[in-house]
């Protein structure tokens, strides 16, 4: 057996016992958090993993005509593994894909500025929205395009998605092309668009003018590390116009950080329940109010692209009573996600546990639902940033519900 086949196999197998390490340690983990150990490590046959993945290398080494990407083979025996959970949200992140994720929450990264999931019918990578201000929204991108090419090369979400991110980010100044598919009309169309350095502004404010009372409305983007200090701001900026009434926005918001809503939150509610998580084995943590909060008249907007901590949000002040809810039924993705750094880098998201509403309404897959049910046509949910008062009617439904509870 060669130099470089002994070398090979020895680090197969060293990854190999990473595996399997973190297999057993993973229960461990989870006692020191008051988990019930899945399985003891003794249910490990790491012998018959060692000497399957010895054999199976054995034979691409002497007998694959083509060149073995080992490096490569290793990083999809990692996501492989976490793969099998068949959560789309319990994901392996490698070095790369984790850094463009720590990056997407701290509120700036350079790249085009758009968040998106994968359409679990055609398995496309999908715009929920691109950030307002971003490269993306300039470059007319809208929620519901589908990214199928990155500078020409066809890309795929799911575990696609890490590669078509590391392609999509770049050098600040740099040129990306960007083939998106239109469903809405059936266009597709190359979008040049220049990386930039995204600073994400997450919320933006202003008083309403056309209302007949003091109303202000605050857009909250998504919730990202910096929100809550930006949402604070913007409180007290309507507060010192003498702000009586106010509209929150969370149309086409995809969520963000669980902390972060839960400091807005706190804002809004009297003391009690913001939500609760249920974790496997029954146990429940739970996030509470204080006393203190604005008890303004509160509307809060959404729709079906408003999703997770969005829902968070939503469900409690629908459940406590202390606003109400205008638009259309939420996204309804009630999942916990905690990220576990692995030392080298990259990084394992797992699922791990449910979103709960105060009254202990699951959020997963049934979402929140408005008790002023408004639809809009798709074109102009779309493009909610340019719309006129008069075209956003949920808007003016918000508007006329807090004039009448304001009079």
């Amino acid at each position: 057996m060669s130099g470089k086949t002994n070398y090979f196999l020895g680090l197969i197998s060293g990854l190999a016992l990473a595996v399997i390490a973190w297999v057993a340690l993973a229960p461990l983990s989870g006692a020191i958090q008051n988990h019930t150990p899945l399985a003891p490590v003794s249910q490990i046959d790491s012998d018959f993993v060692l000497t399957k993945l010895s054999h199976i290398h054995q034979i691409i080494e002497s007998q694959y005509i083509g060149d073995f990407d080992l490096e490569l083979a290793i990083e999809m025996m990692f996501s492989g593994f976490v793969y099998a959970a068949g959560d789309p949200y319990t994901v392996y992140m490698t070095t790369e894909r984790f850094t463009s994720f720590s990056e997407s929450t701290a509120g700036e990264f350079v790249g085009i500025g758009v968040n998106f999931t994968t359409d679990v019918n055609d398995g496309r990578i999908t715009v929920i929205a691109p950030f307002e201000g971003s490269p993306a929204f300039n470059a007319g991108i809208l929620p519901g395009d589908k990214i199928i090419r990155v500078d020409g090369i066809e890309v795929f979400g799911g575990e696609g998605s890490n590669e078509a991110v590391r392609m999509i980010r770049g050098t600040q100044g740099t040129e990306v092309v960007i083939t998106i598919f239109r469903p809405t009309d059936g266009t597709t169309f190359d979008v040049p668009i220049i990386r930039q350095l995204i600073q994400v502004e997450t919320v933006r404010a202003r008083m309403v003018e056309e209302a007949s009372g003091n109303i202000g409305y605050i857009r909250i983007s998504q919730f990202d590390a910096n929100t809550y200090v930006q949402f604070v701001n913007a409180v007290n900026n309507l507060q010192a116009q003498n702000m009586e009434g106010l509209v929150i926005d969370l149309r086409n918001n995809p969520g963000g950080l669980l902390h972060i809503v839960n400091n807005i939150t706190n804002m809004l509610i009297p003391e009690g329940i913001i939500t609760y998580t249920e974790f496997a084995d029954g146990r429940r943590e739970y996030s509470r109010s204080d006393a203190n909060y604005l008890g303004l008249p509160l509307v809060v907007l959404v729709n079906g692209n408003s999703a997770s901590a969005s829902e968070v949000l939503s469900g409690a002040v629908l459940d406590t009573g202390m606003g109400e809810i205008v638009g259309t039924t939420t996204f309804g993705k009630g999942l916990v996600q905690n990220v576990f750094a692995l030392g080298d880098g990259s990084a394992v998201k797992v699922t791990v546990a449910r979103y709960f509403t105060p009254n202990g309404i699951c959020i997963h897959g049934e979402g929140v639902t408005p008790n002023h049910y408004v639809e809009m046509a798709d074109e102009l949910t779309n493009n909610l940033i340019t719309l006129s008062l008069e075209e956003d009617i949920q808007l003016l439904e918000a508007l006329r519900i807090l004039e009448s509870i304001m009079e």
